[in-house]
């Protein structure tokens, strides 16, 4: 880490050194099609990404379609230090990992690591969060923690999506149809209408369709199905020069179903089928799966918001309210074989309420930036699981057999409050001071009911005798409660001797509360809980336009002291619980280069590096001491580069992207059948454009070496007698026609 913060110095003296070199430099550069200034709202005001001094990689909409970003969990083939895995429960859960830190359990008792928002709006579940890349703007990704100025659960970072707006006294539109492999079928449109000189109203709306990749050659059921439909309308006005109000409603069905289980080794157990292991997997045939499980899924999710702001003249107060409602559905099968042992169904219905306020403006003839909020965040959740689970009664003769089951229903409400601000303090000498606080307040209540059925339908209990199920109650209407309290800081001091040249330090606190284990296997008298984690991060990096307009060069190098991380762990005794895991220390850096050197020329380069080790690790958690955390790969790296050739009229611009990243562990165990070796994923997209970029036809190809790769598993060996992984996707090409007026 020593190293890092010295080489991080040293590169930012020499910058800032050269820097009147830089400025002599620019004005013998060649008229080029410069790097654009990109504008973020990540300190919750619109800044230039280079005068913000934070760890962020933002993208704007044209980069997300050259990049073929379908939904914003295809931002890891992006962003440095960015993980985004599969989930088990389907292909819409937002299980986002930065540094190493994140959640990927889906159960309604744990929080996410990193947040998500949209247009402000913070999503409480993972599930059904993987939002759809069609009508945004914007995406931001922020490193570290950001709880001075973003809502709940930002302890390792935060996804920030801004949606296109209602343009007033412009009519526009666009849309996009593609075909591709496996019968891919994707439209999108979006129309915005103004309404007269104060009003304005856009509406969009998305469609995707895409065969499977996966198929049971016993039972012909396909899986990693795309079936999606979605849409969104925004109303824009402007009551005064100094008062808007923006209504928004959106609407989105995802029945599209997760890839499969495959089975990698499973124990000779006497309550396994003896043929069980004939369901291995075959790395032959690597996309064929054996899993019993069910095709279907849903998510079905809408939600209104309104937001209204009022300019002062020096301050600026707004207000966003927003209500969201889920109902999802899915299944998995942990083991992967034909069989059913232990494959799950998962309902989750959960509706929340939000409400944010904030002030902003500016002080001292404007060097005095602040920003005061107040905070409050409702959610009603309740999940009912259904687990097969061994040992089976009577011992399965046909694949597809009845099974014991684990009923596990929760029922949780969380209200959270906070106050929040932060603010800058700039000098004459282009230093300024940071600093920020928030206080939250949050309570969490539980009613928990959990059952066994030790008797499948049409056991026998006696010669004769057919009984159809035997429920043992493990826990009946169970209510606990839970209450937390944290005051977490932020300090930071920037250096920005130019316009071009930024350097920055900081440490920030991130804080999650902690919460309830919803799995419950023996009677309790009350709900077993875990305790909060926090992230402790210093952060030191510098921003510099090097050649303005040429080459942007941003890094940052953090130390993060992870404390009581929230992990969920497998267990003999429970099968799966939360635990607090120990402690972690994780350091590394964020590099991203961006260069035009020649017209119509650009290169990207994002390099992102984490060391992270779990430490101080109970005793009742298992032999985890000193392994890496899980989804948190020592490096990833991001390459891409497009040429734009221009043809008169038109113009034709071929890109090529390539995603890297190193060794990654699923679970903390660190366990062999339970990690992915390095890969990497080649992309390649060539468009045509008509020369007012009012037309375009694409030719792309995903994943074109056909890397064969797993995004998540168990070796669940020991606690259930099996290991498993589910599959990535394989390689597809297609083609898409656009346009806009």
């Amino acid at each position: 880490m020593r190293n890092i913060l010295k080489a991080a110095l040293g590169s930012a003296a020499a910058i800032a050194m050269a820097a009147p070199a830089w400025s002599q430099q620019v004005a013998a550069a060649p008229d080029n099609d410069l790097l654009p200034d990109i504008v973020v709202t990540a300190e919750r005001r619109e800044s230039r990404l280079q005068e913000t001094p934070i760890s962020i990689t933002a993208l704007g909409a044209a980069q997300l379609e050259n990049q073929g970003v379908r939904t914003v969990g295809d931002l890891a083939a992006t962003v440095p230090n960015l993980t985004s895995p599969t989930g088990p429960q389907g292909s819409a859960d937002a299980n986002f990992f930065v540094r190493g830190v994140g959640q990927f359990d889906f159960i309604i008792t744990n929080d996410p690591g990193v947040g998500v928002y949209v247009d402000g709006v913070y999503l409480g579940r993972t599930v059904g969060a993987l939002l759809d890349s069609s009508d945004i703007a914007r995406v931001e990704v922020l490193r570290g923690p950001q709880g001075t100025l973003f809502g709940r659960n930002t302890l390792g970072g935060a996804i920030s999506i801004t949606t296109r707006q209602p343009e007033i006294g412009a009519l526009s539109g666009q849309g996009r149809a593609t075909y591709g492999s496996r019968d891919r079928i994707d439209l999108d449109a979006s129309l915005n209408v103004p309404l007269g000189d104060r009003a304005a109203l856009r509406v969009s709306g998305v469609t995707r369709n895409q065969d499977g990749f996966s198929r049971n050659p016993r039972t012909g059921v396909v899986f990693g199905r795309t079936e999606r439909l979605g849409g969104k309308a925004a109303l824009l006005f402007e009551a005064t020069e100094a008062l808007t109000v923006t209504l928004s409603a959106d609407y989105s069905l995802d029945k599209s179903n997760p890839a499969p289980a495959v089975l990698l080794d499973i124990l000779p157990l006497p309550f396994f089928p003896a043929d069980a292991r004939a369901d291995l997997f075959n790395p032959n045939d690597f996309y064929r799966s054996f899993a019993s499980n069910s095709p279907e899924a849903r998510n079905e999710i809408y939600g209104f918001s309104g937001t209204i702001a009022y300019d002062f003249g020096g301050a600026t107060l707004k207000s966003i309210t927003a209500y969201r409602n889920l109902d999802s559905f899915s299944t998995s099968d942990p083991d992967g074989t034909g069989y059913r042992l232990y494959d799950q169904q998962a309902t989750t219905v959960q509706n929340q309420f939000s409400q944010e306020l904030q002030l902003s403006g500016s002080l001292l003839d404007d060097k005095l930036e602040y920003l005061l909020g107040a905070y409050y965040f409702r959610e009603d959740a309740d999940q009912t699981l259904f687990l097969c689970f061994a040992p089976i009664t009577p011992l399965p003769t046909a694949r597809g057999n009845a099974c014991n089951t684990w009923t596990q229903g929760n029922a949780q409400i969380t209200n959270s409050y906070a106050v929040f601000g932060q603010a800058r303090y700039k000098t004459e000498g282009g230093f300024s001071l940071t600093l920020g606080g928030r206080y939250t307040w949050e309570d969490k209540d539980i009613v928990s009911n959990q059952l066994f059925d030790f008797r499948p339908a049409g056991f026998e209990a006696a010669p004769g005798m057919v009984v159809p199920g035997f429920p043992a109650p493990i826990v009946t209407d169970l209510a606990s409660s839970l209450s937390f309290r944290k005051f977490t800081p932020k300090i930071g001091l920037e250096y920005a001797p130019n316009r071009d040249l930024l350097v920055f330090a900081s440490y920030a606190k991130g804080f999650r509360s902690g919460g309830f284990n919803g799995r419950i296997i023996a009677p309790q008298a009350s709900v077993p809980s875990y305790a909060p984690d926090t992230n402790d991060t210093f952060e030191l990096g510098f921003k510099s336009d090097i050649v303005p307009g040429v080459l942007r060069t941003n890094i940052t190098a953090f130390y993060s002291k992870y404390k009581g991380i929230q992990q969920t762990i497998s267990d003999p005794a429970v099968q799966f619980r939360v635990a607090n895991a120990g402690n972690a220390e994780l350091y590394g850096f964020e590099a991203e280069v961006a260069l035009n050197p020649v017209r119509g020329l650009r290169f990207n380069a994002g390099i992102g590096y984490t060391s992270s080790s779990f430490e101080d690790v109970p005793v009742n958690v298992g032999p985890i001491n000193g392994n890496r955390l899980p989804f948190s790969p020592e490096w990833t790296v991001a390459l891409g580069g497009e040429y734009r050739v221009d043809l008169g009229n038109f113009a034709l611009t071929p890109r090529v992207d390539w995603r890297f990243q190193s060794r990654t562990f699923f679970t903390a165990f660190n366990l062999p059948l339970e990690q992915q070796d390095p890969y990497g994923l080649l992309a390649a997209r060539i468009t045509l454009t008509d020369a007012d970029d009012r037309f375009s036809l694409a030719v792309y190809g995903e994943n074109l070496a056909d890397a064969k790769y797993f995004t998540f598993g168990q070796n669940a060996l020991q606690a259930q007698g099996v290991a498993y992984n589910y599959i990535g996707r394989p390689r597809e090409f297609g083609v898409t026609a656009g346009f806009k007026f």
